[in-house]
């Protein structure tokens, strides 16, 4: 039953509402960009329907799923009349026992991407990745307002979640950027 419903909401990008085992933040709410046997990858909205990056959650985690009720119903108007267009980020997910490596290693060493994982359910980290493999990750970590917060290291199994393109770290990137710019140096004009 569970697959149809996301396999739905694939097929027709039909809005649904999900909720995860152990997540204290609420719901996910959009629709399901790619699903295998054991993963899906969520276009996440905000409440306001603009996009907010894409989800990859274990199907085994989910604990339910809300779909045709009135929020999801009201979510799917506001993001059709919207009509923003959404990046297109591709990721695959190869193998199943290694899907955090999967996902991340696409990432490393790019500055123009910033990633968010969840560790042991609980706590978020926002960065850029630096090196992973099948064991261990090392995440550039960015703070709130862009700043620089130097590099952690994290075991690839304590990772359960991954979010890509976020607005909240869109908007790091941004303040990520703008630190940079601030702390080169003018170069002075030539006179003429």
């Amino acid at each position: 039953m569970i697959k149809d419903i996301l396999e739905k909401s694939q097929q027709e990008k039909r809005i649904i509402g999900v909720w995860v085992y152990g997540d204290d933040n609420g719901f996910w709410s959009g629709y399901v960009k790619e699903l295998t046997e054991e993963f899906i990858i969520f276009q996440h909205f905000t409440k306001y329907g603009e996009p907010d990056g894409l989800v990859i959650e274990k199907i085994e985690s989910i604990q339910s799923i809300d779909f045709n009720d009135d929020y999801t119903n009201v979510m799917q108007y506001l993001i059709d009349r919207n009509g923003i267009k959404i990046e297109d980020i591709n990721i695959e997910i190869h193998n199943a026992h290694a899907w955090q490596t999967d996902i991340l290693e696409p990432f490393i060493g790019k500055k123009n991407r910033i990633v968010q994982i969840q560790v042991n359910r609980d706590s978020f980290y926002s960065g850029f990745v630096e090196w992973v493999d099948h064991e261990n990750l090392i995440l550039r970590i960015v703070g709130t307002n862009g700043e620089d917060k130097g590099k952690s290291f994290f075991r690839i199994e304590d990772i359960n979640g991954i979010r890509v393109n976020s607005k909240n770290n869109r908007r790091k990137m941004t303040l990520y950027k703008w630190r940079e710019r601030k702390q080169k140096p003018d170069v002075p004009s030539e006179k003429v």
